[in-house]
């Protein structure tokens, strides 16, 4: 069971951003969006994914993973599965999201920016991809959500909202934040922005199923303490860390694990983050539209509970591949 300690919650003060810009439709809390999960295309096959998105509707959060092979920065799900053959994010996602953004700015209806969080999640992070990302990022940079950098990390200045806003997940020993926003002069732009450090995963080499088990008797303090900052703006979480089992192995949904839910929320939101949770699918093998089964709950009827339980807990983005059922349901409540 997770431990949240009282004391923690009562001592934890809220950011500047929750306690500044409530209004801001990024603040933690706000709103809660559909993160459409792996929405590129599979070796040429399911090529209207992220089409799929965009049509549930806006605001929206949408995952590229990104993979280095051979000099060029690809869409797909890891470097060991790419071809010469996959698209990249100026050959697939930016003519498409294009209209949007370039209607957004002319319009100067700010009311729902940034429209599109577009999360990068890049599997292998050389100096020489990252700098491929910013180059095209440089080209954008007009629709991007940007903060001033302050001379300390912990003061975090207020975000200059934008139709679009860049999120990428720092991990062990990477170097994105040394990237996208140490090497950022104090008073110049942060535009991409990270979040808290993905543990290790299964770092004692345990039996996977019993290592997955094993997360929702960890500690949300244990992972981390620190407040959102300049920086590091938001937190991305395996199910598994909710409920026994995870998605693939889950037992029956509850009080006690709806009570789990709303307590590890609340403890991020008090520490400043924009809480998300990944992914959560109920599919068939006849509706399964080349989605992973360690995501699958196996029925609608399995998830939508679920589903129901993070928006009512006010998770700020609910990571799924079944993104028009999630957006009906975020938009009827």
């Amino acid at each position: 069971m997770i431990k949240i300690t009282a004391l923690a919650l009562a001592t934890l003060a809220p950011t500047t951003l929750y306690a500044q810009h409530e209004a801001h439709n990024v603040a933690p809390g706000v709103r809660t969006q559909v993160l459409a999960h792996n929405a590129y295309p599979d070796h040429g096959k399911y090529e209207d994914r992220l089409d799929r998105a965009l049509a549930s509707g806006m605001p929206l959060a949408i995952e590229e993973d990104l993979a280095w092979l051979d000099g060029r920065s690809v869409v797909i799900h890891g470097a060991k599965n790419a071809s010469a053959q996959d698209p990249t994010l100026e050959s697939y996602l930016f003519p498409k999201v294009r209209p949007l953004m370039e209607k957004a700015m002319q319009s100067g209806d700010k009311s729902k920016w940034p429209l599109i969080t577009l999360y990068l999640d890049i599997k292998n992070n050389p100096p020489e991809h990252l700098e491929a990302i910013a180059k095209v990022l440089d080209r954008y940079n007009s629709w991007l959500t940007t903060a001033v950098k302050t001379d300390d990390l912990t003061k975090q200045s207020p975000l200059k909202l934008g139709p679009m806003m860049i999120l990428v997940e720092d991990k062990q020993n990477d170097i994105k934040q040394q990237f996208f926003y140490d090497q950022v002069p104090v008073g110049g732009q942060i535009r991409v922005f990270g979040s808290v450090t993905k543990p290790a995963e299964n770092p004692t080499h345990i039996p996977k199923q019993e290592y997955i088990d094993s997360l929702v008797t960890v500690p949300m303090e244990k992972i981390t303490m620190q407040k959102a900052d300049n920086y590091h703006r938001w937190w991305g979480l395996d199910w598994a860390y909710v409920e026994e089992g995870g998605e693939e192995h889950h037992r029956e949904w509850g009080k006690e694990q709806e009570t789990r839910l709303k307590q590890i929320v609340s403890y991020g939101h008090q520490l400043g983050y924009l809480m998300s949770f990944y992914c959560l699918d109920g599919f068939t093998s006849e509706s399964n539209q080349g989605w992973e089964s360690e995501y699958n709950f196996g029925s609608v009827q399995e998830v939508m509970p679920r589903w129901k339980s993070a928006i009512h807990a006010h998770a700020d983005m609910i990571s799924t591949d079944q993104f028009e059922l999630l957006a009906k349901e975020i938009k009827s409540r």
